[in-house]
């Protein structure tokens, strides 16, 4: 059963990171069309991730409050109201408050959905059950901009967010029959804040935030925005080639994490993850070292394989701290902290690029990685802390 419940997991945030990929490559073109500012276009960017980063803490605590499939099904139920909202949107703010509805819902579905994950699994096994559900996201991932897309050449750019209300709406629907509830901690909210509170004050909790933090920086600054500007202004890269490129870190990403899924049980999560953040900082630092598209390519196969290997110890190890109760806490805060990152990174590296200085953007994003391995010596194997269900 508790495999069963996993891949229902995996399936569901796979096809709502489909949706929310889906509209990834028409979303500017169509805020466009209401005859915007390139400025305007991008801030449909910034509000879905000032939205998820509003809700990620409160979709944890409500999680512990109300349970997490409630929560799930809440957020699911979200993303079609705005999925069906940007579609018929009559003007350019409507279409801003769908995005922000939007990633409100995928802030709440999210967390909580990794909550339950975390509630379910045996801890001896966790960084599997990880791996499964980033399977999931990556797939997601994979397929969404194409066949996002091919609907818009099917029918208009409002075509693929009506794909994305019903995907909502499956996933809803997917949430209420084939996931079994945990009873909720029936604790009141105050109770849930207090608990909340005091994840803060461990230590662990504030070094895994660090790390979330600088995966994201990365993830968002030296990867989706840095290295298109570098490839194009500097290597002299076509759109197709940079795609290229940024597609193979993202296969070779995916066939990697179920291998690290199952290291990171075997091994420890310690080891694992400051092996991969060291990796994943000079992969970064090498993106600005090159200037073909062969070498850039080997490259992003390198980086790939350094961030699959460093993605599934932090979260797998907030599982293992999460206190009975207080797992969507302990997984709010978490992805709070990446989507900090997921803002910050982009102003960041913006910012140096406008500089000039490509190479030192990868390297600081790369430095910022270091910093969190270096934290990451200074607590311990959080694996050995086994929880309910352990053997």
């Amino acid at each position: 059963m508790q495999g069963h419940q996993e891949w229902v997991l995996a399936t569901a945030v796979g096809l709502v990171m489909t949706g929310a990929s889906l509209v990834a490559p028409i979303l500017p073109l169509y805020a466009l069309e209401f005859g915007v500012s390139y400025t305007a276009a991008g801030a449909l960017i910034t509000g879905f991730a000032v939205a998820r980063l509003s809700f990620d803490m409160l979709g944890g605590v409500a999680g512990d409050r109300f349970g997490a499939r409630r929560v799930t099904m809440s957020g699911a139920i979200l993303i079609a109201v705005a999925g069906v909202t940007a579609a018929l949107a009559p003007s350019y703010w409507v279409l801003l408050l769908s995005r922000f509805i939007e990633g409100v819902g995928s802030a709440l579905f999210t967390t909580a959905a990794f909550q339950f994950l975390v509630q379910i699994t045996e801890r001896s096994r966790l960084g599997r059950a990880t791996a499964l559900f980033q399977t999931g996201m990556l797939v997601g991932f994979a397929i969404g901009p194409f066949a996002g897309g091919y609907l818009a050449e099917l029918g208009d750019f409002r075509t693929p967010f009506w794909a994305y209300a019903a995907f909502g709406v499956l996933v809803a629907v997917i949430s209420r029959l084939l996931i079994t509830d945990v009873p909720s901690s029936g604790r009141t909210i105050g109770e849930v804040f207090r608990a909340a509170g005091s994840l803060l004050r461990k230590r662990e909790i504030r070094v895994l935030a660090l790390v979330a933090f600088a995966l994201f920086v990365m993830r968002s600054g030296a990867r989706i925005t840095l290295f298109p500007l570098y490839g194009n202004k500097v290597v002299g890269l076509d759109p197709a080639s940079i795609g290229t490129i940024l597609s193979v870190s993202a296969v070779v990403n995916l066939l990697v994490v179920n291998f690290v899924g199952r290291m990171v049980d075997r091994v420890g999560r310690k080891p694992v993850a400051i092996w991969g953040l060291v990796a994943s900082a000079f992969a970064t630092a090498a993106y600005g070292m090159f200037g073909t598209f062969t070498s850039l390519m080997v490259v992003s196969a390198v980086f790939g394989i350094a961030s699959g290997v460093a993605s599934i110890p932090p979260p797998t190890m907030v599982g293992d701290l999460a206190p009975e109760g207080s797992e969507g806490s302990a997984v709010g805060l978490y992805k709070m902290a990446g989507d900090l990152g997921f803002v910050v990174g982009p102003l960041m590296v913006g910012a140096i690029a406008d500089a000039g200085a490509f190479s030192i953007g990868f390297a600081a994003s790369g430095a910022i990685l270091l910093v969190a391995a270096g934290a990451m010596l200074t607590i311990g194997e959080t694996g050995r802390k086994l929880g309910k269900g352990s053997s």
